[in-house]
């Protein structure tokens, strides 16, 4: 093997970096994805609860559906924050083309290898706060269902 030519390893190593660089960006899209939902059907039982109190007869405690109503909002408020857009970093093709272009396979191999690496692990953090929004927003809507299910109760059985 000459001096800069890549080893069997090098690549192996490259290969290894690179997939778990796609991994970081597919998890960003599903993390999207379920943040979209929950967001989506935190507003759709926000609405429902907040016109539901108009349309059940007899009701001597409505203004306890504020509780469940407000859990709603704040689950799709973390959920609309999870899926607030983040820059994504990834190498800049350009850049990369004109540092390299004279250098030995194995110079560019390395350089590509430390650079994925890196960004990867900055596009995992901003995936983590994503996962703790979405988390946040999960548990709220929980919460606000079993409330609103309580506050029926309460309401039906005065």
């Amino acid at each position: 093997m000459s001096q800069g030519t890549a080893s069997k390893s090098d690549k192996l190593i490259y290969e290894t970096v690179n997939k778990r660089y796609e991994l970081e960006w597919k998890r960003t899209n599903d993390l999207d994805s379920k943040a979209s939902n929950v967001t989506g059907f935190a507003g759709l039982l926000a609405t429902l609860t907040a016109g539901i109190t108009r349309f059940l007869p007899n009701m001597h405690y409505d203004w306890l559906f504020l509780l469940p109503l407000t859990l709603f909002i704040l689950s799709a408020l973390f959920g609309l924050l999870a899926s607030w857009i983040t820059s994504f970093t990834a190498i800049q093709p350009d850049a990369l083309i004109d540092r390299y272009k004279d250098k030995t396979e194995i110079d560019v191999l390395i350089a590509v290898t430390a650079t994925t690496s890196k960004h990867t692990l900055y596009n995992f953090s901003l995936n983590q706060r994503k996962v703790l929004r979405i988390y946040a927003s999960y548990l709220l809507l929980v919460l606000a269902v079993v409330l609103f299910f309580v506050v029926t109760i309460i309401n039906w059985a005065m």
